[in-house]
C-alpha cells in the first residue's frame, strides 16, 4: 500500500484510546511523523506491523528499534512510549485482550507469544521475509472488516484469523505451545481473576483463600508462568485502569486509588509514578495537551 492511499482506520483520538482498552480486537493504520512524548499504556495486548519508516519504542526500561517488514510486540498492562527515527511511519496496530485470547482454544497455549518479547527475542520479529508479512497485513484487514462495528466480530472467522496469524508469530519466534491444564490453568484462572477484579482485595491470603492453593504456591507458579511477580502484575493492572479512568473522567485523587482498590492513596500514588513515571495528576495534563496537538493536527 503506497503513503498516499487512505489509512484503514479513520479515527479520531478519543475513540482510538477507549478502544485500547474496550473492545476485543481493534485494527487501525497510521503514519505519523511526529512523536508520542506521552509515556502511556493500556489493558490490551499491542502488535505494530511497520510498513515504511523507523522508530524507537521504549517499553518499560527497554528499548527497540524497528523499521519496515519488523513486527513488535507490547504485552498488555506494559507501559510504553515511542519516537520516530524515519518518518512518515507508517503502521498497522492490532490490540487485543489477553482475557479474550484466554478463551480462544490453541491460542491459549501460546499466550507467549502476546507478551513483551525479550531484545533477543525480538530481534526474530526484524526483517520478516515480505510474503509472511504481507499475509500478516491481509489477516490485519479482514479482522477490521470482521470487528469494526463492536470489537467482536463473526465468532469463527475473527477465531480462524487470529489463529493463523498466531502460528506465524509463534514460528518467527520458534515458541513451542504450552500444556493448558495443571499449573497453567489455574495460573490463567488466577490472572483473569486479577484483570477483572482488581478493585477487590487482592492479596495473596485472599487469593489463597479463593484459590485453595498456599500463598507461596501462586507466588512461585505465577512467576514461572507469566514471568511476573503476581503483586508487581496486580499494581500494573490497577495502575493501567488508573490511566484509562483518568483519560476518560475527572476524578479526585482519593476517589481513583479506591476505584482501582488502593486503601492507602500513598501506596497508590508511589506505584502509579513507579509505573508512569510521573504522578497521576501530571500524566491527566499531559494527556490532556496531547490530546489537544492531535486535535489541532485532525483540523488542519
Amino acid at each position: 500500500m503506497g503513503k498516499n492511499e487512505k489509512f484503514l482506520n479513520d479515527y479520531n483520538e478519543e475513540d482510538h484510546f477507549k478502544a485500547l482498552n474496550n473492545q476485543n480486537v481493534y485494527v487501525s493504520h497510521s503514519g505519523d511523523y511526529k512523536d508520542n512524548p506521552i509515556y502511556h499504556v493500556h489493558n490490551s495486548c499491542e502488535l505494530l506491523f511497520i510498513e515504511e519508516g523507523q522508530a524507537e519504542y521504549r517499553i518499560g526500561n527497554q528499548y527497540y528499534e524497528i523499521g519496515a517488514n519488523d513486527v513488535l510486540i507490547i504485552g498488555g498492562t506494559d507501559p510504553h512510549s515511542r519516537k520516530f527515527k524515519k518518518v512518515p511511519c507508517l503502521r498497522y496496530g492490532l490490540t487485543v485482550m489477553p482475557a479474550y485470547l484466554q478463551n480462544l482454544p490453541i491460542i491459549n497455549g501460546y499466550m507467549n507469544v502476546y507478551r513483551t518479547q525479550t531484545q533477543e527475542d525480538a530481534q526474530k520479529l526484524k526483517g520478516v521475509d515480505n510474503v509472511v508479512f504481507q499475509r500478516m497485513i491481509q489477516i490485519l484487514w479482514q479482522l477490521r472488516e470482521e470487528t469494526k462495528e463492536n470489537g467482536e466480530g463473526r465468532g469463527d472467522l475473527v477465531y480462524a484469523l487470529i489463529l493463523e496469524l498466531t502460528i506465524y508469530l509463534k514460528r518467527l519466534l520458534n515458541l513451542e505451545k504450552q500444556d493448558v491444564s495443571g499449573t497453567y490453568k489455574i495460573m490463567s484462572d488466577v490472572k483473569s481473576y486479577i484483570d477483572f477484579h482488581y478493585m477487590e482485595d487482592l492479596s495473596l491470603n485472599e487469593l489463597s483463600r479463593l484459590f485453595y492453593l498456599q500463598p507461596n504456591t501462586i507466588s512461585k507458579n505465577f512467576g514461572k508462568v507469566f514471568g511476573k511477580n503476581v503483586n508487581s502484575y496486580i499494581n500494573s493492572v490497577r495502575v493501567t485502569n488508573a490511566v484509562r479512568i483518568l483519560e476518560a473522567s475527572d476524578v479526585s485523587i482519593t476517589e481513583l486509588s479506591g476505584m482501582v482498590g488502593y486503601t492507602s492513596i500513598n501506596t497508590f500514588l508511589r506505584q502509579f509514578r513507579e509505573k508512569m513515571g510521573v504522578s497521576p495528576l501530571q500524566y491527566k495534563k499531559r494527556f490532556e495537551q496531547f490530546m489537544a496537538v492531535r486535535e489541532t493536527q485532525h483540523l488542519f
